[in-house]
């Protein structure tokens, strides 16, 4: 119970720490990504905390498997390097598997909340969000002083100041290029507003100037208030996104990308069990390879293992696998990894047997068949 208690700490500690440098790197570079987003207009500025903490939280369940199994091999890795694993066995103490295991389980049960519970929720929440994002960002991060294309390039909107406190905006140019006109209007106000689920500009106080193009004519019409509505943006997100499905409304699910998106789920916790159990064999060093000895056979085992679930959900979801085939080959060929490798010494062993037993053969074929040749050479004389 003391050897368990004091390697899950060590383990927890080195979790934490990983997990931390992980969603650091993660989280600096979505800022950078969204921030670069609002510097173009594209995005509110005002949104992208909103943004960066529900993808975050969608995406906890791949990045904390990866830093579970890395903390466990730097954490056993360290006890083979100062020779703790050596004094334990001394005195009779194994390495604690069935411990490991067991923390793998409980680590697993979170995974599990997160991928079945909490990160559809996020997704869904991430998808509405998007779309009313995609909507606003046509007049949406509008800088003072600077022109912005809208409806896909078929409008500029200019304004000069903006009043912060009020959002109103103050001497507006607005000019739309529609396929039979040109239209342009100027105005001293405007500001934004949403009516029955659509997004309108409302000019204040201001003139319309309307021609045909190549002509010179113009009809020009005087305004107390314009509304201009903003349509939509053609890639705007659709709402029934497989990741934004609750995992209740999976379970029946007969279609192909709903089942593979179901196995994909169950299979994130199913994995940190598995990577749990092979952090056990893959982490035994000698003191002179010392504690990261592993860590880059670790890591391509892990990178191999995830991108063959990845191609494994894809075929399922293409029709190409049967589901109940599904993802589980995958998982089964890591069991057999992991029992192969807490079975090395006697599959070593096995091999040399094999081995010897081969080259005796292949050594009293050969004297065989010299014999015969020089049998058959006497007989000949």
């Amino acid at each position: 119970m003391i050897i368990s208690r004091y390697l899950f700490r060590e383990i927890l500690y080195t979790l934490l720490a990983l997990t931390a440098l992980l969603i650091l790197i993660y989280i600096s570079h979505r800022f950078m990504k969204y921030l670069v987003q609002a510097s173009v207009g594209d995005l509110p500025a005002d949104f992208i905390f909103q943004l960066l903490a529900l993808k975050l939280l969608s995406d906890l369940m791949l990045i904390l498997p990866l830093g579970f199994f890395l903390a466990l091999l730097l954490a056993l890795g360290r006890l083979y390097k100062d020779n703790e694993v050596t004094a334990m066995a001394a005195c009779g103490i194994p390495v604690p598997v069935i411990s490991i295991i067991g923390f793998g389980v409980i680590f697993a049960s979170i995974i599990g909340t997160l991928s079945l519970l909490l990160a559809p929720w996020a997704e869904s929440q991430w998808t509405q969000l998007q779309v009313k994002l995609n909507t606003a960002a046509e007049v949406g991060g509008i800088a003072a002083g600077r022109f912005k294309e809208f409806n896909h390039g078929n409008g500029i909107f200019y304004v000069e100041t903006i009043d912060t406190d009020s959002n109103t905006m103050n001497t507006l140019f607005v000019q739309a290029n529609l396929p039979h006109k040109r239209i342009v209007m100027v105005a001293k106000q405007g500001y934004q507003t949403v009516l029955l689920g659509e997004l309108f500009m409302v000019l204040v106080d201001g003139h319309r100037y309307e021609s045909k193009p190549g002509s010179l004519s113009y009809v020009v019409t005087e305004f107390a208030e314009h509304r201009i509505r903003i349509p939509k943006r053609l890639d705007a997100p659709k709402g029934d996104q497989r990741e934004a499905i609750s995992t209740s409304s999976l379970w029946f699910a007969q279609e192909a990308p709903l089942q593979a998106e179901l196995q994909w789920r169950l299979s994130l916790p199913l994995s940190v069990i598995l990577l749990a159990a092979l952090a056990v064999p893959l982490s035994h060093t000698t003191p002179r390879q010392g504690q990261y000895a592993k860590i880059l056979s670790g890591i391509l085992i892990y990178l191999i293992y995830n991108n063959l679930l990845s191609v494994a959900k894809k075929w399922v979801e293409r029709g190409d696998v049967s589901p109940w085939i599904g993802v589980w080959w995958v998982h089964a060929g890591l069991l057999l990894v992991v029992v192969a490798l807490f079975n090395l010494p006697l599959l070593k062993s096995g091999f040399r047997w094999l081995f010897r037993l081969f080259y005796s053969f292949l050594t009293k074929l050969f004297l065989g068949i010299l014999h015969l040749l020089w049998r058959k050479g006497i007989s000949e004389k």
